[in-house]
């Protein structure tokens, strides 16, 4: 999804670039049981395409902003570029609310709190390694109110 130019520009080594799509997409198939690349149904002998449901995960404001014309609703993009911060945050955030959308008894917030509780959790014993601080206990009640 980067170009090796872009990365270089970046001062991004393609190292670094493999691991974390490689630990992008272990994180859906763990935590979201998301397959990132899918035969493709309409050929199923031919090249892997990219999972159509990671396309349909809205991205952006679910609601309309007051005063933008035209109102800005969540959208779908053409791609899923998980190595984009930005685009790859709204993955996680659309697969947190979209895992218990059909339970109304859990709140959004809670669902997300519980994900980004089990990523604290998950990266914390590297972030010891290299001295970064990491909570190590559930976000404060106010976000996780469920």
């Amino acid at each position: 999804n980067m170009t090796r130019a872009e990365a270089g520009q970046r001062q991004i080594q393609d190292d670094d670039v493999i691991q974390r799509g490689a630990a992008r997409i272990d994180w859906l198939k763990r935590y979201a049981g998301i397959e990132y690349m899918v035969r493709n149904p309409a050929d199923p002998n031919g090249p892997m395409i990219m999972n159509p449901v990671l396309q349909n995960i809205p991205r952006g404001n679910p609601n309309p902003v007051a005063g933008q014309q035209p109102p800005q609703r969540a959208h779908q993009p053409r791609d899923c570029n998980i190595l984009d911060h930005e685009e790859w945050r709204n993955v996680v955030v659309g697969v947190a609310a979209l895992s218990n959308a059909n339970k109304t008894n859990v709140s959004p917030i809670k669902v997300l709190s519980d994900k980004i509780s089990q990523i604290y959790r998950d990266v914390g014993p590297f972030a010891k390694m290299v001295d970064i601080e990491v909570p190590d206990t559930a976000l404060p009640n106010s976000a996780s109110v469920g």
